[in-house]
């Protein structure tokens, strides 16, 4: 109960912490008063823009129409571009993931969204509340729609200045092998060090083709984040990462 575990291709499973309807409703109202905030932001610089041009509010019905879709793709770009989370979800340590365990990709979540307005009724997510609490596996009809999960995200360390969690890591040479000269502070985003660790952790559990593809997987995004890191090997590659990581952290300690 609580748990959600999904097997990927390479035989891997995954284990999350499924989101109780507690969180999910602290987040979705932690959105909508954001969502809120903007629209009634667009009205009142409507009413003024249409007390200098009268002849504007004549547009007012097509105005409270972008109101509502500029309301609905707050929920919508915020889940698919920023890693399965709105304001709210990151708030409260929550995110949307789809069944492989990826972050929800952009059909899902349009779709899981289109059904909110569903969930909504009769009032403030009341048929939603009810089949989460019913459901298994927490899950409002949206998410039985778009085939997803909201699951706890873990709370890496942050830098609230830059919003983005930061690692001072080492460049490195191909050639040789060492790091080159001095450690430059670069900036690595959370779930990727979440990701590094746990394989770190698992990687003796893991059948040697299991590792060799989830390396490669996690080596192509450790690359296009650190390009200094030019180390050829991918496993070894992450396991460089996750010693400057322990490095970074004994430093701060």
């Amino acid at each position: 109960m609580g748990r959600l575990e999904i097997e990927t291709p390479d035989h891997v499973v995954l284990r999350f912490q499924l989101a109780g309807a507690g969180n999910r409703g602290f987040a979705a109202m932690a959105d909508f008063l954001i969502a809120s905030v903007l629209v009634y932001a667009m009205d009142f610089a409507f009413q003024k823009v249409t007390e200098i041009e009268p002849s504007l509010a004549d547009w007012s019905g097509w105005f409270v129409f972008s109101e509502l879709v500029i309301a609905w793709l707050y929920f919508v770009l915020l889940e698919w571009l920023w890693n399965g989370q709105t304001i709210g979800k990151r708030i409260f340590g929550l995110r949307v993931i789809s069944e492989d365990g990826e972050p929800a990709r952009f059909v899902a979540v349009v779709v899981r969204n289109l059904v909110r307005v569903i969930d909504f009724l009769p009032a403030f997510y009341g048929l939603g509340l009810v089949t989460l609490i019913v459901s298994s596996r927490s899950q409002r009809l949206g998410d039985y729609a778009g085939g997803t999960f909201v699951v706890r995200a873990p709370r890496p360390r942050r830098n609230w200045s830059a919003l983005r969690t930061l690692s001072a890591l080492p460049r490195w040479s191909l050639a040789e092998g060492q790091p080159a000269t001095g450690p430059t502070l670069r900036v690595l985003p959370g779930e990727a060090q979440r990701l590094v660790r746990e394989f770190v952790l698992r990687e003796q559990k893991l059948t040697p083709a299991a590792r060799m593809a989830l390396a490669k997987q996690l080596a192509e995004r450790l690359r296009s984040l650190l390009p200094e890191f030019q180390v050829a090997d991918d496993v070894e590659l992450i396991r460089t990462v996750a010693r400057s990581l322990r490095a970074k952290g004994d430093e701060e300690r």
